[in-house]
């Protein structure tokens, strides 16, 4: 998540917040505001937002990968799969292409694997995705156009069947140890595509029955929005995100601007699993993202602290020493990246954790000192005084 600064604070903003006397502003803040300032971003109807928000609905249903197979416990990417212009992450191109005359409401997937991407012989994953079209009888002709284009892509494929779930659309490479499957629930579309090690139609058709049980019954309790009420979801009906220090502009995006549930959140991270046994344990129920920034809503002073230890903890096991934190401001910790991260596109050379009442916040930055004004800004933004 790349950061830029553009936005400065006025001094009367600053005269305005209550810990703050004129004259005398307290630790360095920069130009970052002290008080929040309110969005738009949730008011009146809009198609890019309500799909987010109906996208990570889907994604709090979406199953854990080991669940299925204990192997599969590390996360292999994932997320919202419909941007503005259709499904554009997750599937084929040939099955994106067979998607195109279909209003997809919202989709989210995930993919869980053994750790193994580097070793072809001993990987395995599973990658789930769910769909989400306007109608049952619009989600079967998605499914069945994607299931064709896929089929079509290579004259060896065969079917398979699943004797369980007889309307599920399954094929393999016979001799190739992946394999495809579509089925509908509902407005749903269920698309599983899976790799184990050996190729046995047997052993992937299990898998894909054992799947398609645990995923189905998870949706059973899940109420999709209707077309017509999708562009009216609200993004962050508890206004997390203005609690949240502003670098950039206030507009719905799927990695910059948003809130996640901790299960859709948790499917996000390399160790699913584990990550939501964290955010469980210490009571998280929202996250939310602004750019460089991660707000955690925990469910009191005591679990905040609890957890901002977590991520301390989490902090000093990746690539990262403690520094001096921020003086007379208890709440923050700061953090510098012991050696470069090249995967990584985001900002991360330095970090800062902030706690206040029931909130943690950690901040990236690609600039120490910034990174250091933002943590004394948003400790104020989130009710802290000096």
């Amino acid at each position: 998540m790349t950061v830029r600064y553009r936005w400065g604070a006025a001094l009367l903003s600053v005269c305005l917040f209550a810990a703050v006397a004129c004259g005398d502003e307290g630790p360095d803040h920069g130009e970052y505001a002290l008080v929040a300032e309110p969005g738009d971003y949730d008011e009146g109807p809009n198609r890019v937002r309500g799909t987010l928000v109906e996208s990570l609905r889907l994604g709090e249903r979406v199953i854990f990968a080991d669940r299925i197979d204990p192997e599969l416990t590390e996360g292999n990417g994932g997320g919202p799969v419909v941007g503005v212009r259709g499904v554009d992450d997750l599937l084929s191109g040939a099955q994106r292409a067979a998607l195109e005359p279909f209003d997809v409401l919202a989709g989210f997937g995930a993919i869980g694997g053994n750790g193994l991407d580097d070793n072809e012989s001993k990987n395995k994953f599973l990658s789930i995705t769910v769909l989400s079209l306007p109608g049952e009888a619009e989600a079967t002709s998605a499914a069945q156009a994607m299931a064709a284009a896929d089929f079509a892509a290579t004259p060896d494929n065969a079917p398979i069947a699943l004797p369980e779930y007889p309307a599920a659309l399954t094929h393999w490479r016979p001799g190739v140890p992946t394999v495809g499957s579509w089925s509908v629930w509902k407005n749903l579309v269920v698309r599983i595509f899976a790799k184990i090690v050996e190729p046995n139609s047997d052993q992937l058709a299990d898998l894909l029955t054992r799947t398609y049980r645990a995923q189905l019954a998870e949706l059973e309790t899940f109420t999709p929005t209707a077309a017509a009420e999708v562009p009216g979801l609200k993004l962050d009906p508890d206004s997390l995100l203005p609690r949240v220090v502003k670098t950039d502009d206030y507009w719905p995006d799927r990695w910059n601007f948003t809130v996640f549930g901790p299960h859709s959140f948790a499917l996000l991270n390399e160790q699913p699993s584990a990550r939501l046994r964290e955010l469980e344990t210490n009571r998280v129920d929202a996250i939310a993202v602004s750019y460089n920034k991660f707000l955690y809503r925990t469910a009191d002073s005591a679990t905040a602290e609890a957890f901002a230890e977590v991520e301390r903890q989490r902090m000093l096991s990746t690539r990262y020493d403690e520094t001096s934190g921020v003086a007379d401001l208890s709440g923050v910790s700061c953090f510098r990246a012991t050696r470069p991260a090249p995967e990584s596109v985001p900002a991360r050379r330095f970090a800062c954790l902030v706690r206040h009442a029931q909130f943690v916040v950690l901040i990236h930055g690609n600039q120490e000192i910034e990174t250091r004004r933002q943590a004394v800004a948003q400790y104020a933004l989130l009710g802290g005084t000096w």
